[in-house]
């Protein structure tokens, strides 16, 4: 018999599953905004999974490095900035 799963795990599972679908709304209403070139991180790149931007814009037409956060409590912005080494473009949490 499988173990069962503890609610930590599936508190994870389901704010990652929340986040993903949150990333997938935002780039299709950019690219519905003009934005034809963007495309989630997740889908692209790890490495810029990695740099804490969550959008790539293949075109290179969206003047800002994006990072989208579905939670009800306030991003700590100042600390997720600085995991960024990008500093060629502004660096904004939606």
């Amino acid at each position: 018999m499988a173990k069962k799963e503890t609610r930590k795990a599936r508190n994870l599972k389901n704010n990652r599953r929340r986040g993903n679908s949150y990333e997938v709304k935002i780039a299709k209403e950019l690219r519905e905004l003009g934005f034809k070139g963007v495309v989630t991180s997740r889908s692209e790149s790890k490495a810029m999974d990695d740099k804490k931007v969550d959008f790539i814009d293949t075109e290179n037409k969206l003047p800002v490095y994006l990072q989208a956060k579905k939670t009800i409590q306030t991003p700590n912005y100042l600390k997720i900035q600085s995991e960024c080494p990008l500093k060629d473009k502004p660096f904004v949490i939606i």
